[in-house]
């Protein structure tokens, strides 16, 4: 219950673009009920004029497509085959992965991990094949 609270009372610190964020998102924001409810409750309080309102909500849901969108873009194929030639060299290959999942590029960050991990394997083939060749 005193989560509750705190976090309502956080809510009323915050600026009318978060709030509209929270409330225009309701379920699919990840908010608990509460801080719903208190953000919805906060922006009435305010009165807001409607078409700074509806601006506001629509800048935040620009914002919530361009996530997700970052979140589904793709490895390009320059970057699969700099992850495979360079896979072996974890610090450096295993930092990017780490930097892609953390500004929420999740697609690229998985494909830079299969790479990585074809990585090994095309290496693998490279120095069985000179073994063979030059053995």
């Amino acid at each position: 219950m005193g989560s509750d609270v705190s976090s309502a009372s956080r809510v009323l610190r915050l600026p009318d673009e978060d709030l509209i964020e929270i409330v225009s998102t309701e379920n699919s924001g990840g908010f608990e009920s509460h801080v719903f409810e208190a953000a919805k409750a906060e922006l009435e309080r305010r009165g807001l004029p409607e078409t700074v309102a509806a601006s506001i909500a629509e800048a935040a849901q620009g914002r919530r497509e361009e996530h997700n969108e970052r979140a589904t873009e793709p490895l390009s194929n320059a970057g699969w085959v700099a992850f495979i030639l360079c896979g072996p060299i974890l610090l450096g290959t295993i930092a990017v992965v780490i930097i892609f999942a953390s500004i929420g590029q999740t697609q690229k960050a998985k494909d830079a991990l299969g790479a990585i991990f074809l990585s090994f394997v095309f290496w693998a083939l490279v120095v069985a094949v000179l073994t063979f060749v030059f053995g």
